[in-house]
């Protein structure tokens, strides 16, 4: 797009310097105009793209926050269940032992158990022996009651245990149905987005094409003119251009060949987390195109940020380019192409593409 764009322009310079006097005015001026408003909307749609870039980093931030919730909220669901099965065997034995308990008075009545144990009391040899008789006796009461305080006692700690586990858990629920919110939120402010995206890119086209036709009628009346031995030196504007492409194309021999290889992706859908052909995201599309080339980066565009060295003079094809800074480091990386372009993989909703340079917040050389 931005090729075509800076050869309409070099075309038109070159037009205008031959034929400065003979093109009507009219024509000039409606080709300013359209130009205007062609640079209007491809800023509109640069900028709309920028946002939606930076909503699919927050979109794959919740998406982790929500994966790791629900881990914890799995294993808070486990524990819980741990402890309601130990909650119930302690009910289990509890209700076991009282029934033993039960059967014991009711078999101490029925026995007249009680003057046994006045029969042991009272047939001790000595006081010692008495002392010891009754304590014994005393224990042989208290024995089943001292089982059913600790079983209880039990029973209160793992249920204690129990609604702090619940109380957490629900905590975790909360907060993953905010995350859920979030998202949600997220992916309508993307939708509208994606709405005004439309919208700004027909506007883009509409004047791209005004352009073609104003360039046209130039160019016809460039025809008449040329048919009537108009001189048509180049002018100083053209050849500014080719010295901007000349040293575009002058960079390392390493560098074009990532960007020759990474422009045979072009057209590739953007999938969150893509780091193949069959779906790149922005730095799984540079981490795949260097590897390719022997070179290992890291995955994540905060992370190659850091690879390299940062670029100090002019950009050379091949130059990691970064954008959207945020608090973990930049949301978003391209490749430079030369040429004030560069190579992207933009957003959900997009493919990978060549896009006219725009403001990055930094720029690191791979290759030497």
């Amino acid at each position: 797009m931005h090729k075509k764009l800076v050869s309409i322009i070099a075309a038109l310079g070159v037009t205008l310097s031959c034929t400065s006097n003979a093109l009507a005015a009219p024509l000039q001026e409606q080709y300013n105009s359209s130009l205007q408003q062609y640079q209007n909307a491809l800023k509109g749609v640069q900028d709309i793209e920028g946002k939606i870039s930076g909503i699919d980093n927050e979109i794959e931030k919740i998406n982790t926050d929500i994966s790791n919730t629900g881990k914890k909220i799995s294993q808070s669901q486990d524990k819980i269940a741990e402890e309601q099965k130990k909650l119930n065997e302690s009910q289990e034995q509890m209700d076991s032992e009282q029934n033993t308990y039960m059967q014991r008075i009711k078999a101490m009545y029925m026995s007249d158990s009680d003057m046994q144990y006045l029969e042991v009391i009272l047939n001790s040899k000595s006081f010692s022996d008495l002392i010891a008789n009754v304590e014994n006796v005393k224990n042989l009461v208290q024995y089943d009651d001292n089982i059913m305080n600790n079983i209880n006692k039990q029973k209160q700690n793992i249920d204690k245990q129990k609604k702090v586990l619940e109380a957490d858990n629900s905590k975790l629920e909360k907060l993953q149905s905010q995350n859920n919110s979030k998202l949600s939120d997220l992916k309508n402010k993307e939708a509208e987005q994606n709405k005004l995206l439309a919208s700004e890119k027909s506007e883009e086209d509409k004047h791209k094409a005004d352009m073609a036709k104003i360039q046209g009628a130039m160019d016809a009346e460039k025809k008449k003119l040329q048919a009537l031995s108009v001189p048509t030196a180049p002018s100083s504007g053209n050849q500014h251009a080719n010295t901007n492409i000349t040293q575009s194309s002058s960079g390392s021999a390493t560098g074009l060949a990532v960007v020759k290889l990474a422009s045979q992706y072009l057209g590739v859908k953007y999938v969150w987390g893509g780091t193949t052909p069959a779906g790149f995201d922005c730095s799984g599309l540079v981490q795949y195109v260097y590897g390719r080339l022997g070179i290992s980066l890291p995955r994540t565009s905060e992370e190659q940020v850091g690879a390299g060295s940062p670029v100090t003079g002019p950009l050379q094809p091949g130059d990691l380019l970064f954008f959207e800074p945020g608090a973990d480091g930049p949301g978003h990386v391209g490749i430079y192409a030369g040429d004030d372009t560069f190579i992207e993989a933009p957003h959900t909703g997009a493919n990978v593409r060549i896009s006219p340079l725009r403001d990055y917040c930094a720029a690191r050389r791979i290759i030497k």
